[in-house]
């Protein structure tokens, strides 16, 4: 009985309470959200250049396995690691005893072949000599010729050179050691010049021309470098949707190396645009908006944005030139406008 009659209690303090706030007479008072403190910007008319990065792997200018085509065995190698060599300078010497024997013949072959045939000539002018016997002559003359030019090709193959100027790799054989085609000797890569080969997106692919700037950085090396497009594919990726594009890089000091990564920026023409702060700007799924500053109130403004560069966005649509946005304290704002405060950073 006690219980039924506390409960009753409390329903009838709270029905009263109800009804006390229902009455006619002064609202109660709403606690006022103070304002935020934010700084402000003005949305202004500059100089914007499009960019777009992509990351892709150094390649030196020319680059190729030093090997042999016979299977011989190293009598001389006449390199060291890491040095430069010029075109046609000699690598190694396989072994070519019975070739330059052979070649040594056939020369001397060919010294009593010209002898016989200045002879004949001669005697073919008194006529002392059937033409027939001539031409078997200069026909023996020439046989031999081709028989230097074959053993003079087989010793080259057993005479291994610097295809090109470069820096040679790491030596991978020793004097002596027994060859087969296609093992390596060293690599031989052209750095005087580099080449960069890298994909974006198919949609920039107007945005691609050969001659255009690029900047490069790689993390090994605390600096920007330059170079220019080289080329651009001329096939789209069916599966990426991707374009390749290829950069020349100069490297004169030699200071990267095949097989960095890098990250290369495309810069396009610089043209005049609305510009914001990054910072200034929010986004939710494919909308995007800005807090823009009347009357002492931030009011969330839709927008409509172009390309981005590191600390600014273009504005396409949505505000004019000159608006004032909030920079500072953007975070703090919700709804749909908010009371702030501004205060200069």
């Amino acid at each position: 009985m006690k219980n039924v009659l506390w409960s009753t209690l409390v329903l009838l303090c709270a029905a009263l309470l109800l009804w006390w706030q229902l009455q006619p007479g002064e609202p109660v008072a709403r606690r006022e959200r103070p304002p935020v403190p934010v700084s402000l910007v003005a949305a202004h008319t500059g100089d914007f250049q499009d960019q777009a990065s992509a990351v892709g792997t150094l390649l030196a200018w020319e680059s190729v396995d030093i090997s042999a085509s016979v299977s011989q065995i190293v009598t001389s190698i006449a390199f060291e690691d890491g040095q430069q060599v010029r075109k046609g300078d000699v690598l190694a010497l396989l072994k070519q005893d019975a070739e330059q024997a052979t070649l040594s013949e056939l020369q001397a072959t060919l010294l009593d072949a010209k002898r016989e045939v200045q002879r004949l000539e001669n005697l073919a002018r008194q006529n002392q000599v059937a033409q027939t016997e001539l031409d078997k002559a200069r026909t023996r003359e020439e046989i031999t010729r081709h028989q230097i030019e074959g053993v003079q090709a087989r010793i080259a193959d057993r005479t291994i050179v610097a295809p090109f100027t470069g820096v040679l790799g790491l030596r991978q054989v020793s004097e002596g050691a027994l060859i087969t085609p296609g093992q390596k000797f060293t690599t031989l890569d052209d750095i005087s010049r580099m080449r960069l080969e890298f994909t974006l997106p198919a949609r920039l692919l107007a945005f691609l021309s050969t001659g255009q700037e690029v900047r490069l950085r790689t993390p090994a090396i605390q600096r920007e470098f330059s170079g220019v497009i080289s080329a651009v594919g001329s096939r789209i990726d069916p599966v990426a949707r991707s374009i390749s594009a290829r950069a020349e890089i100069d490297n004169s000091e030699q200071l990267l190396r095949p097989g960095m990564l890098m990250e290369v920026v495309v810069r396009g023409p610089m043209r005049r645009t609305l510009l914001v702060p990054e910072e200034s700007l929010q986004s939710r799924s494919v909308e995007h908006y800005v807090w823009r500053f009347e009357d002492g109130q931030a009011v969330r403004t839709v927008v409509e944005i172009g390309s981005r560069i590191p600390g600014w966005v273009e504005i396409v649509s949505g505000i004019p030139e000159g608006a004032l946005i909030v920079r500072d304290g953007v975070g703090r704002l919700s709804g749909d406008s908010v009371p702030v405060l501004r205060v200069d950073s």
